[in-house]
């Protein structure tokens, strides 16, 4: 399948690519794995995962890929899993595999209310994962789990649960499949409906999670000189580092925005971060706007003084932000934004 290509060198993630190349070598040798890919939006997870499937497709797996969508709180059904069928219906090499699996060819059936038998459903996508991985290693990318509808998140839970990954009895060879599934760890409020499923999931023996951390200030540099198309001042490279603490995609449109020649956040990055902050009722705003006057931390007492709201109303709002993790608690009864943007 083609594979992306990046035109920026991969920077500062040779450990978390050293760790999926383990779990793909061990899938090639039968040893079915998933892993769970955490981290912030921007920060660099579907790079890392791009990386990996390339390695994948250059040592001859077959790569599979599937997105979900931020679609509402309904979505489409079996979204990524739709996109992937519809992968291997376009290659006539996979049409004998599909042909024995004909409840798997419902999804591009045009809904999904043909599949009325949802179990089916499940062992046929199995079935036909098991098969694929009988010509060739597979490797399956679900990216963006976060936006996945409840049908797509039943379907991965089967897939990662129920003997997909599991060794074969007998002293059989195993599958030779690697399931590599990402989220934004900072979209996970308390009350998202992923949490309870990723920590399902990561108390099974062949799921594990993998961190993509913020890069280095040192890492965010060189990223930074490898993406400007012109030099830049050391001053006006120090303070991109500063700005984007480690986010890959906050440092390359920092950079993209001094062609501009001043020091605001570009109209792409500046919507990208109030998405979050327009989730939240009127007054976690108004309690947001009122604490971004005092900077990055802000004193409670202060806050309450400044903003004039009752206590009980504060800390609702507050409560509400530090769930939608834009507000971190700290010491001393304080509260600092989760980022410096």
């Amino acid at each position: 399948m083609p594979q992306p290509s990046f035109s920026t060198p991969l920077i500062g993630r040779n450990p978390e690519l050293a760790r999926l190349s383990g779990v793909l070598e061990r899938a090639r040798a039968g040893d079915a794995r998933a892993v769970l890919v955490a981290g912030d939006a921007g920060v660099g997870k579907t790079r890392v995962l791009g990386e990996a499937a390339g390695l994948a497709a250059a040592a001859g797996t077959t790569v599979l890929t599937g997105h979900c969508v931020d679609l509402g709180d309904v979505g489409l059904p079996y979204l990524p899993f739709t996109e992937i069928v519809g992968t291997l219906a376009a290659d006539e090499r996979f049409a004998d595999v599909l042909a024995a699996h004909p409840v798997v060819g419902r999804l591009l059936g045009g809904g999904t209310d043909a599949v009325q038998d949802r179990l089916r459903l499940f062992e046929g996508v199995a079935g036909l994962l098991t098969d694929l991985a009988e010509r060739a290693p597979v490797l399956l990318v679900v990216e963006d789990l976060h936006w996945a509808d409840q049908s797509s998140r039943d379907l991965l839970r089967f897939l990662l649960s129920r003997g997909t990954l599991q060794r074969a009895a007998g002293g059989a060879p195993g599958r030779r499949l690697a399931v590599l599934a990402s989220y934004r760890a900072d979209d996970l409020h308390r009350r998202h409906p992923l949490r309870p499923l990723l920590a399902e999931l990561v108390r099974l023996p062949a799921v594990e999670r993998l961190e993509v951390r913020p890069l280095a200030d040192v890492e965010v540099t060189e990223l930074v000189r490898a993406v400007q198309d012109r030099p830049l001042p050391d001053s006006t490279v120090r303070r991109i580092v500063e700005r984007a603490e480690g986010n890959a995609f906050y440092a390359e449109e920092l950079v993209a925005a001094t062609d501009g020649g001043g020091d605001g956040v570009p109209s792409a990055l500046a919507d990208v971060l109030l998405i979050r902050f327009e989730q939240l009722s009127d007054t976690a705003q108004q309690v947001l706007r009122t604490a971004a006057v005092a900077g990055r931390r802000v004193e409670h007492d202060l806050l309450r003084g400044a903003v004039g709201l009752p206590e009980d109303e504060l800390e609702a709002a507050l409560r509400e932000a530090v769930g939608r993790q834009l507000l971190l608690p700290g010491d001393g009864d304080t509260y600092a934004f989760r980022h410096a943007l």
